[in-house]
């Protein structure tokens, strides 16, 4: 049965990524541009981005904990076409690529591919079709049953995207698809988890929210550097009501149920205004 999906997926995603224009290649660490960001510039962006975990590891941590999964707390797949400006786009290629994590984690082979094609196209729309191209599809379709090794390969895509746009032009993007992909995570993990006992089993996934609520900060640190950028500047002004609940639970990494329902409270309006 999973060979006969494997070739399915196969099937759907050469279809994906051949609509989406892509073409296999290398892809660089980051693309050198007339504008490219000095040195000094991508060292202090690369600090600041190593202290925001990727919601990619949050997925892990729920998957593996039991948790029952749940597609109706994601952004459905079904809204991508509406993502027409550059915010919209941005920030929702971060929210896919923290739903497509989460079903990447569990396994779901009509999902998986349900959301590969919004990310390959909204990669188009935002200028990082390179780093999902082809190849990417194809390692998809390879490691579809094989969670963790899908997940990885996942996780990595982004951050290729990531390090394609450090260009002043094009550094707003990957702010924003930063934020929007830290917002997915913690609102998809209290989601699952509020509600539910920390205990031993799932210890561990209460814990990687603690540390997305930890990197709050980091995330707003990173839009204020370039919040001369408008859609930055929005971003940064959705997230700034955060601020109480987030410094309040940044200083109990013990946090409980109760704790994260007042932070799914706090977060799913802001998620809202972000998926539309």
């Amino acid at each position: 049965m999973l060979k006969k999906i494997s070739i399915i997926a196969q099937l759907s995603v050469a279809v994906i990524f051949a609509s989406c224009g892509a073409k296999e290649e290398t892809v660089k660490d980051y693309q050198e541009t007339t504008d490219t960001l000095s040195s000094e510039v991508r060292t202090d962006m690369s600090l600041i981005r190593a202290g925001i975990p990727s919601p990619i590891l949050l997925s892990k941590q729920i998957s593996k904990a039991g948790y029952s999964y749940n597609k109706g707390i994601l952004n459905p797949s079904s809204k991508s076409g509406g993502y027409s400006t550059k915010f919209q786009a941005a920030a929702n290629l971060g929210v896919y690529g923290a739903d497509f994590g989460y079903v990447a984690g569990y396994g779901q082979s009509q999902d998986v591919l349900e959301y590969v094609a919004q990310v390959a196209k909204l990669a188009k729309t935002v200028g990082v079709e390179s780093a999902f191209n082809e190849e990417f599809g194809k390692e998809v379709t390879k490691f579809i049953g094989k969670e963790d090794t899908l997940m990885d390969v996942i996780d990595e895509a982004y951050g290729k995207a990531e390090r394609n746009l450090k260009s002043n032009d094009r550094v707003a993007v990957t702010a924003l698809i930063i934020a929007g992909g830290w917002v997915e995570g913690l609102y998809m993990a209290c989601e699952v988890i509020a509600g539910k006992p920390r205990d031993t089993k799932t210890n561990n996934a209460y814990r990687s929210v603690y540390d997305q609520v930890f990197a709050y900060q980091y995330v707003i640190d990173l839009l204020t550097q370039y919040k001369k950028d408008a859609d930055c500047a929005k971003m940064l002004e959705e997230l700034k009501p955060l601020a109480p609940i987030m410094q309040g639970a940044s200083g109990n990494p013990k946090l409980g149920p109760n704790e994260l329902a007042q932070i799914k409270a706090a977060v799913a309006p802001v998620r809202s205004k972000i998926t539309g």
